[in-house]
């Protein structure tokens, strides 16, 4: 027969074991459940006033004639060209018919040929424009003198940076040529003196190696970019102290 009393009663203790050994039930007090709220999200005023280049009074704007007008800080300024003064600028031209390139395609597709020491990229301008960015004046003229870049299709014309870029009427009238430099005496050949002397007639890129290595006395000859929408000469007066001759080119 079912006994329910001893069924619901306690467990007899099993022969063998003291009943001083058997714990006795002590309730557990329940646990104290900890409310944590979020931190408030500060507001778009209090993430501007953090920023360090809004730490000072930003230029109050004025009407000039019918133009709004604001004149911007010129350290700041001398920083951002500063900051550029590493970059080339190039314009991807396309033929009829040819299918577009994304800027990640291009990337991928010129560090394929351009051999540089460190890391570069690029950005859009739009109208075909592109700014290059690089780390070193070294690795931006080795890519400068590699002149343009047949991607087939499609070639990349690579020129100047120079400030106040404007694409809407950007002309090209930059070259690269190389410059003979005619009966040069020898001492005349070291590295700086012939750029020197080349950057008279434009910005120069490369000397090339059978003059830097002075296997051809003939003339030495430089890589240099040229502007042809200014005067063009084919002699250049060289001077140092006390002394100068001119020099056909």
């Amino acid at each position: 027969m079912f006994d329910w009393q001893a069924e619901l009663g306690p467990s007899p203790i099993k022969p063998g074991i003291a009943a001083s050994t058997v714990p006795p039930y002590v309730p557990t007090a329940s646990p104290t459940v900890r409310m944590f709220t979020a931190a408030p999200k500060p507001s778009f005023v209090q993430v501007l006033q953090g920023k360090s280049a809004l730490s000072d009074p930003l230029p109050v704007p004025s009407i000039r004639g019918d133009m709004l007008s604001v004149k911007i800080t010129d350290d700041v300024y001398v920083r951002g060209l500063n900051f550029c003064k590493t970059n080339l600028r190039g314009r991807l031209v396309l033929n009829k018919g040819d299918m577009p390139i994304s800027s990640k395609d291009l990337t991928a597709r010129l560090q394929k040929l351009w051999t540089v020491k460190g890391p570069w990229h690029l950005t859009s301008l739009g109208r075909g424009f592109y700014e290059f960015f690089f780390n070193t004046l070294d690795d931006m003229k080795t890519v400068w003198a590699a002149g343009t870049v047949n991607l087939k299709p499609g070639l990349l014309r690579l020129f100047e940076w120079k400030k106040d870029f404007n694409m809407h009427t950007q002309r090209q009238t930059h070259t690269q040529v190389w410059v003979r430099l005619w009966e040069l005496p020898q001492e005349y050949w070291m590295e700086r003196t012939l750029y020197e002397i080349a950057g008279a007639v434009g910005t120069p890129l490369l000397i090339d190696n059978v003059t830097r290595h002075r296997l051809y006395g003939h003339y030495a000859r430089i890589l240099v970019d040229l502007d042809l929408s200014k005067d063009l000469f084919y002699e250049i007066m060289v001077e140092r102290e006390g002394f100068a001759f001119p020099l056909a080119i």
